[in-house]
């Protein structure tokens, strides 16, 4: 029973009724009542729900109202809100599509835009270029991601293209161009390993650089290789592979590690040409015999020869101030000591150009003087700024030695011909002199106080004659007799004399060679050559000292004849004169055996003492050399040539035979009319017949004139076309059979060469007294000289 038709079932429980107009009071109470309700199923099964409610009415009546209702009639109000709220939604679903669209349009587009753009960028494809037109935060996002991708666009391209061009870098290189991991095994090889080592990349590619070292170099190279595993840096190191077909190939290798990469990658220059061209250039220099230095900008010696360190004692790798102590330069004057900044190298690090520039060096360490000569100049970069400095330093000892000698005998020469020429005039005088002296002495022989100054004007000739055999002597130009002589025996001779001439205070020793050869000398000459050194010795031993004669053999070899110009290597007999004196100075050292030239006080010597053992010795064909050492004394040693026979001759004391005289017919050649007359007048008195000449021009026409002639008296030195010797050649062509005899006081090589007379010549050296000429005279008559 349900008073709702439209809301009642079929039930079969009554017939359906209204319930709000049938039963109002019901409607109040049910209205105001509690009500208990339950879901209760049919006989079919289908559910409905029951509700009970007690109710009480007007009159206290309590009445139990039961309520059955279906399901559907249970669901009706929430089926009806449902289909409302479907209505509602489907409305709010189509409002939210068209604000979806809307949406779209103004913000999820652009942020889908930016999505696909990054996607596709991300991709490796170019990103979408965006619309900007959006405001608000979208349109400055969008903008922001636009310009974005421009600069990634624009640094992607950037990357690709320096992608490319390290790969062709790569492909191209000349140098070998290796990328390694850390445990050192090669993951790229440049094609230039193909060029530099014969292996094709794929030849190398898994392997390690040990396989391809060479053996001797892996220990050299380990650091690196730990380093490079390390990840770390390395710059300019050096170490040689081995080629395919098994040569060494020199690299010096750069390389750098990339952390993000975790590689390294190295780059290998072959340096085997580079290092054969300096292994060349370094033969060349250490094998120079000039001196090179090359030093740095600072002044640092970088290179340096064997000869650099032989004549300055300057090593590669020293400082200015190390290299410039070893050695003490002296400059041009041969004076002045050079500071380090005037020092050629260091003026050339300056950027100086040094050329020929004349220095003495002296190796401290060898206690050694050199004469150099130093060209250089500085070493500079491409733009110009000095990078270092090289000079080459030339040793000119041997000749600037040979200028030296050379000059030094161009002045003796000099002065031996003038005092030659001087000598030859001084001697005609002498010679006059006296000869008239001893007629002189003869007249007054019967007045003592006139017998006396004879002697004293005899005297005085005699030493003016000494002087000038000492001016002859000096000057090369007196005539020798070289014989084989026996030095020894002539050495203790001088012995005996020298002991009273140089007095007890001066001790003499003899240390003479038992097996010494024979010497090829004029004894006289000789004897007169030591007593001159014994007597030098003695003067600079004047408190006393030891004098030593020393004999031996020597052989002067080659190297020692490349060092003293004038000398012949060969074998020779050796003198040497030692003292304990006071030294002779180096500074004047090369001046002892100038004529004149002294260190004694005015009136004490002559100056010619030393210079006559000089020229006696130059002309017997031998060699004098001096050392001494201030303080310590001095000893000169004569190389006198060896004779060629075994046996040598004793000395023999000259017997003097009484004056002959004769009545021979002899022809007298004399340019000094003083001379002239003088021999004329003492060959008429020991019985001679004589014809005289002023020329020979005039002797030859006496010459071809005169029947009778026995002897040509000639002098050597005569003005005009012909001297002495040319006139007795001209005489011998038309009288073969006469007889010459020469004299002279200088022969200037006419009658002498290499100091000795030619051939079956005879010659009376000036000045000569009376004695000698007379026996000169009949020597050449009787044993028949010739021209």
């Amino acid at each position: 029973l349900n008073p709702d038709p439209a809301r009642e079932f079929g039930f079969e429980f009554g017939r359906p009724a209204r319930w709000q107009n049938d039963f109002p009071d019901l409607a109040s109470a049910l209205g105001s009542a509690h009500a208990r309700a339950v879901v209760v199923r049919d006989k079919t099964g289908e559910r409905g729900g029951a509700g009970l409610v007690k109710a009480e009415l007007a009159g206290s009546t309590i009445v139990y109202v039961i309520e059955i209702v279906t399901n559907a009639v249970i669901m009706a109000p929430a089926d009806s809100i449902r289909q409302s709220s479907m209505i509602a939604g489907g409305f709010a679903a189509l409002l939210a599509a068209l604000l979806a669209v809307f949406l779209a349009r103004s913000l999820t587009r652009p942020l889908v835009e930016m999505t696909r753009a990054v996607i596709q960028g991300s991709g490796g494809g170019s990103p979408i270029a965006l619309r900007a037109s959006a405001s608000g935060e979208i349109g400055v996002l969008a903008r922001a991601f636009s310009g974005m991708s421009r600069e990634v666009q624009e640094k992607a391209a950037a990357l690709q293209q320096e992608v490319a061009q390290r790969q062709r870098i790569f492909d191209t290189s000349l140098d070998l161009i290796l990328v390694v991991d850390r445990k050192g095994t090669f993951l790229q090889v440049s094609p230039s390993s193909r060029t530099i080592l014969g292996y094709a990349p794929e030849d190398m590619v898994g392997h390690s650089a040990a396989e391809f070292i060479l053996p001797e170099d892996l220990e050299s190279t380990r650091d690196e290789m730990r380093a490079a595993r390390r990840g770390r840096d390395t710059r300019n190191f050096e170490c040689r592979y081995v080629h395919k077909d098994g040569h060494a190939v020199l690299l010096q290798w750069t390389g750098v590690w990339s952390e993000q990469e975790q590689q390294h990658y190295f780059i290998g220059r072959d340096m085997t040409e580079r290092q054969h061209l300096s292994d060349i250039i370094s033969n060349t220099i250490n094998a120079m015999v000039d001196a090179v230095l090359v030093a740095d900008a600072a002044g640092k010696v970088v290179i340096s020869n064997p000869a650099a360190e032989r004549l300055m004692g300057i090593v590669a790798g020293s400082e200015p101030q190390v290299w410039s102590e070893p050695n003490e330069v002296i400059g041009p004057d041969g004076i002045s000591r050079l500071s380090l900044e005037e020092r050629p190298l260091m003026r050339a690090v300056r950027g100086e150009r040094v050329v020929n520039y004349s220095m003495s060096a002296r190796n401290k360490l060898q206690n050694k003087l050199s004469q150099l000569v130093a060209t250089g100049g500085p070493i500079r970069d491409r733009s110009g700024r000095i990078t270092g400095a090289v000079v080459v330093y030339r040793d000119v000892t041997g000749t600037w030695e040979t200028e030296r000698q050379l000059h030094q005998a161009q002045k003796m020469e000099a002065v031996g011909e003038l005092t030659g020429g001087i000598a030859h005039d001084f001697n005609n005088i002498l010679t006059v002199i006296t000869g008239t002296i001893e007629i002189l002495a003869d007249a007054v022989a019967d007045k003592p106080s006139l017998a006396a100054v004879a002697k004293m004007i005899d005297e005085a000739a005699g030493r003016g004659a000494d002087l000038t055999q000492r001016l002859l002597a000096f000057a090369r130009r007196q005539p020798l007799e070289p014989r084989d002589i026996d030095v020894n025996a002539l050495v203790l001779d001088a012995t005996k004399l020298l002991r009273p001439t140089l007095g007890e205070h001066i001790e003499i020793k003899t240390v003479l060679a038992g097996d010494l050869k024979a010497a090829l000398v004029d004894p006289n000459q000789l004897s007169s050559a030591l007593l001159n050194l014994a007597i030098n010795s003695r003067d600079a031993m004047p408190h006393g000292g030891k004098l030593t004669l020393e004999t031996s053999n020597a052989h002067l070899d080659e190297n020692y004849a490349k060092a003293n110009t004038e000398v012949q290597p060969g074998d020779y007999v050796l003198i040497a004169v030692s003292d304990t004196g006071e030294g002779i100075p180096a500074d004047i050292r090369d001046r002892v055996f100038e004529p004149f030239f002294t260190t004694k006080d005015v009136g004490r010597g002559t100056g010619l003492g030393l210079s006559m053992v000089y020229g006696f010795t130059k002309q017997s064909g031998g060699h004098i050399k001096i050392y001494s050492e201030v303080g310590h004394g001095t000893t000169i040693k004569l190389y006198l040539p060896r004779a060629s026979s075994a046996e040598a001759h004793a000395l023999q004391d000259i017997v003097m035979a009484p004056i002959e005289s004769g009545s021979e017919t002899i022809l007298v050649v004399e340019d000094d009319a003083l001379v002239r007359n003088y021999v004329v007048a003492q060959l008429k008195s020991l019985g001679y017949e004589v014809l005289t000449a002023a020329n020979a021009a005039e002797a030859l026409k006496i010459i071809k004139r005169e029947k009778t002639l026995d002897l040509l008296f000639t002098d050597v030195i005569m003005p005009g076309e012909m001297n002495g010797r040319q006139l007795s050649d001209a005489a011998a062509k038309c009288r073969p059979d006469l007889k010459v005899l020469f004299t002279s006081g200088y022969t200037e090589n006419a009658i002498v060469h290499h100091g000795r007379l030619d051939p079956g010549v005879l010659l009376l050296a000036k000045p000569y007294r009376k004695t000698d000429l007379a026996r000169m005279i009949r020597q050449a008559l009787t044993n028949g000289g010739t021209g």
